[in-house]
């Protein structure tokens, strides 16, 4: 949990590098198209180096537990072959989508990082609208950035913590949005007459609230979940059920989208954050079954974890 995510932090890292090189291109005078020449050339540099990773690790000697289950496959299809007949290993198998949306949990994750992705998005792209009726545009988007900055460590936290529970990623993120709700709450109630200092402590705690759950399903609990026992032996179920996690909470979100506007000229603003509260409290109760199944372990699952933790 913790590896995944320090490695989510790579897209605000990204983020900021962008909104210091368009300030730097912008302030020495020269054209706007290097702002978008120069992520161009970083991507060819990236593309690059993906070009040239490895995509197998047997085929650098590394032993994994996929690859020793696989050998240990291949060897027993051997021992069933033919006299003349030959089997080679052609790497692990990819998955299908409809064999990833029949692991366990794989659909309630996927549309409940939609609904966490829907309260992002609409943090993210109005917060600086709605603070703009307030403030200057400078110091809207100053205190809109609170929000980002603190979204950076909510994956480290999270993935920190869990592990710290022995894994259990639900029950933190859980917790998690429970405390986002009460923020959200505040929100609804006093968001226009919050004095700046509070508003920035409130917006980074809520990037942080937002970001770790975020960040933490589509990278270590994806692993979890790829790593089913349905699916063991095969690391490129990593891919299938990221992608599907992310593409449909994608889609959850942007249509989700379509009712801020709407919301906000008929009802104003405090349905918007009454909204974002209905979707993170939908987006909780979907992994409340993996939630109860943490806190309250079955007989043989509990001892299998203390077998574990004496190990």
């Amino acid at each position: 949990g913790l590896i995944f995510g320090l490695w989510t932090c790579h897209q605000y890292c990204g983020d900021i590098t962008a909104a210091l090189c368009t300030a730097w291109v912008l302030g020495i005078g020269l054209p706007y198209w290097w702002a978008l020449l120069i992520p161009s050339l970083t991507n060819v540099g990236w593309a690059f180096l993906t070009m040239r990773l490895i995509p197998d690790p047997a085929d650098v000697g590394i032993i994994t537990d996929e690859v020793r289950i696989r050998m240990a496959k291949l060897e027993a299809a051997r021992a069933n072959l033919k006299e003349g007949e030959t089997i080679e290993d052609e790497g692990p198998k990819p998955i299908s989508y409809a064999a990833a949306i029949r692991i366990p949990m794989v659909a309630q994750y996927a549309f409940a990082f939609g609904f966490f992705k829907l309260t992002n998005y609409v943090l993210f792209f109005w917060l600086p609208y709605f603070l703009g009726k307030n403030f200057d545009p400078v110091t809207a988007n100053l205190i809109a950035a609170c929000y980002s900055v603190g979204m950076m460590p909510g994956g480290i936290i999270v993935g920190y913590v869990s592990d710290l529970f022995g894994g259990r990623r639900a029950t933190v993120i859980g917790v998690f949005m429970t405390c986002l709700i009460v923020f959200l709450s505040v929100f609804a109630v006093s968001s226009e007459t919050l004095h700046p200092v509070a508003l920035l402590v409130m917006l980074c705690i809520m990037g942080i609230l937002v970001g770790g759950p975020n960040n933490i399903i589509t990278s270590a609990v994806a692993a979890d979940l790829a790593s089913h026992p349905s699916v063991r032996g095969s690391n490129k179920s990593l891919g299938t059920v990221t992608g599907l996690i992310n593409g449909t909470g994608a889609i959850t979100a942007s249509v989700g989208l379509l009712a801020v506007g709407p919301l906000q000229d008929a009802f104003g603003w405090g349905s918007v954050w009454i909204f974002l509260i209905f979707c993170t409290a939908v987006g909780t109760m979907l992994m409340a079954p993996k939630i109860y199944e943490e806190l309250f372990p079955k007989a043989e699952e509990k001892g299998t974890e203390m077998e574990s933790t004496n190990v």
